[in-house]
């Protein structure tokens, strides 16, 4: 699959693997959220993109097509925008991407970051010939409450998928039988689940076997490292010919 991205050198942006450290995550009992291998493995899906300065924007609880009702507080790399009213708010990325005709840009929650008040809409986008910087907005849940996205923090996360491919799955849905055998092991994993629980997670399904230890099957993967060849030229510095966001991204 051939997926290019080119970077605005101008705009203080950075785009990677979506890290698997959460704030939340590192406050949890000894960490204790890191045990949960299907959340781990979420958190690195995806490169995302985050911006290098603090943002701040404050919406009045008014949602119309008037740009007047977010207010933005702090913007110091001049990326965000509000032309798109309605409660939102815009960003430019000044990151373009570059796929076949076959590949489209899925465009996502960063897995597992939550920032009260505010979240990224979900978005598909024909990279094949978009030619402009991938647009991204949020939308604003919370009013008269300054939302702050602190730097370093990804505003969206990007994965390459096929519709094509997407559309040739066919989902077959079928009544399930479940035989006293079934309720039987069920019943005795619970209570060896419960014992094992009591120091940690079980890692049952980390490692893809029985509560008896038998093999159930093997994961596709378990890590994700996404490769990058970056060649593009550092983040500037603070400036004030830095680029304006379109009124209209992706129109």
């Amino acid at each position: 699959m051939h997926v290019k991205a080119y970077k605005n050198p101008a705009t203080r942006v950075k785009i990677e693997q979506t890290n698997v450290r959460r704030d939340w995550m590192d406050n949890t009992a000894a960490a204790h959220a890191y045990k949960c291998f299907p959340v781990t493995l979420a958190n690195t899906v995806g490169w995302s993109v985050s911006f290098l300065d603090d943002i701040e924007f404050i919406w009045d609880g008014i949602s119309e097509a008037q740009d007047s009702h977010v207010k933005i507080i702090k913007d110091p790399g001049n990326v965000c925008s509000t032309s798109r009213a309605n409660a939102t708010i815009s960003f430019y990325t000044g990151i373009f991407f570059e796929t076949d005709e076959n590949t489209t840009m899925l465009q996502i929650v960063p897995p597992n970051y939550f920032i009260d008040g505010a979240t990224p809409f979900t978005s598909l986008i024909s990279t094949s010939f978009f030619n402009d910087a991938i647009p991204v907005a949020w939308m604003i849940t919370r009013p008269n409450t300054v939302i702050k996205i602190p730097a370093g923090t990804p505003v969206a996360t990007f994965i390459p998928i096929s519709i094509k491919k997407l559309n040739e799955i066919e989902l077959t849905i079928e009544d399930m039988i479940f035989s006293d055998d079934f309720y039987k092991r069920r019943q005795e994993k619970a209570i060896v689940w419960e014992e094992k629980s009591k120091d940690g997670f079980t890692n049952f399904y980390r490692d893809a076997v029985e509560y008896d230890g038998t093999k159930l099957g093997e994961h596709e993967a378990k890590s994700i490292r996404l490769k990058i060849n970056d060649l593009s030229t550092p983040p500037t510095t603070l400036s004030s010919d830095r680029p304006k966001p379109h009124a209209n991204p992706g129109k």
